[in-house]
């Protein structure tokens, strides 16, 4: 058991964080996610691959989670500690200005996944921040294969165009 936790945990915690959008909130659905499914480990059907099973139990209990709070909450810079950003660090120690141009990029991404749709962001996430394969997404969330890469194109359609405002020129092509 505690091996299946070890494996299957951190993805488990990077799709609760993806839908609720707060590390203690995901912490929470995840850990009464997983005292769930060991109560239940008995209806488990081992055709299904283990870490699909236990996906979706996250998934429902980060969704229950969002539903019991009746909130919706979005990540400004103000808002945003240092925690709660990824900063991608080189070999190098970065300069202030490195830092902070970094920081602020990450805000701006964090905040501008945080405010696409649900049923676009859950599966961008979870294929995109967590690395998972199209077709586990699709099988994870119950949707078709062409629908979930169809919301991912969406997303990221919508990430560039969000971010082209502040940034880059942003072209969505195929």
């Amino acid at each position: 058991m505690a091996k299946l936790i070890r494996r299957h945990y951190g993805s488990s915690l990077r799709v609760a964080r993806s839908i609720l959008r707060n590390e203690s909130d995901s912490e929470d659905a995840v850990q009464t996610a997983y005292g769930r499914a060991f109560q239940h480990l008995h209806t488990f059907r081992e055709e299904a691959r283990f870490s699909t099973w236990i996906t979706s139990i996250v998934v429902n209990q980060s969704r229950m989670h969002l539903r019991s709070q009746r909130r919706a909450t979005l990540l400004s810079l103000d808002e945003t500690s240092q925690e709660q950003v990824p900063m991608y660090l080189t070999s190098r120690e970065p300069t202030p200005e490195e830092s902070t141009a970094r920081y602020q990029i990450s805000a701006a991404i964090i905040r501008a996944v945080s405010r696409l749709p649900s049923g676009l962001r859950m599966p961008y996430t979870m294929h995109a921040v967590s690395g998972l394969p199209v077709a586990e997404v699709a099988d994870k969330l119950g949707l078709s294969l062409s629908a979930t890469k169809s919301r991912i194109f969406r997303a990221r359609c919508t990430l560039q165009s969000r971010l082209h405002l502040s940034y880059a020129p942003a072209r969505c092509s195929r």
